[in-house]
């Protein structure tokens, strides 16, 4: 049979602060820290100073709390560092998308450039032999 929960005032001083250092471990992972800033990784220091307490406390009191702090923050660390890959090859796939598009735009830019010049120079032309004594206008009749 497990034995009955401590209320707080029957915990003595080494259970109280461990259960601060899982509820600041708690609170960072989800989140929603109240003293450390948000977002900041999971580490020994920012447990610590979630909880109130020393590094040094976590380290010679609870090292199992410590050893579970580092592996979850290199957890965290290796799923943010994924993360960051992830987006990265996504963000440079879209960014090869987008060059060969800027590459077909400008193609399709120089086509139209070349197609104006020669209708320019067409229109120079007829101009030219609009005003020419052998062309004469021809009216019509309506």
């Amino acid at each position: 049979m497990k034995p009955a929960a401590k209320s707080d005032a029957e915990k003595t001083r080494g259970e109280t602060t461990r259960s601060e250092i899982n509820a600041a471990i708690t609170r960072i992972k989800a989140g929603r820290p109240r003293r450390v800033q948000p977002g900041r990784k999971l580490s020994v220091a920012s447990v610590a100073e979630e909880a109130g307490i020393s590094r040094a406390l976590i380290h010679n009191s609870h090292p199992d709390l410590a050893e579970k702090i580092r592996a979850d923050g290199g957890t965290s660390v290796r799923t943010q560092r994924d993360a960051k890959t992830e987006e990265a090859k996504e963000a440079r796939a879209k960014n090869r998308v987008l060059r060969q598009e800027l590459s077909e735009q400008r193609e399709l830019n120089r086509a139209l450039v070349s197609r104006m010049a020669t209708l320019t120079l067409e229109l120079e032309r007829y101009k030219q032999n609009a005003n020419s004594p052998k062309v004469t206008e021809i009216s019509h009749k309506r």
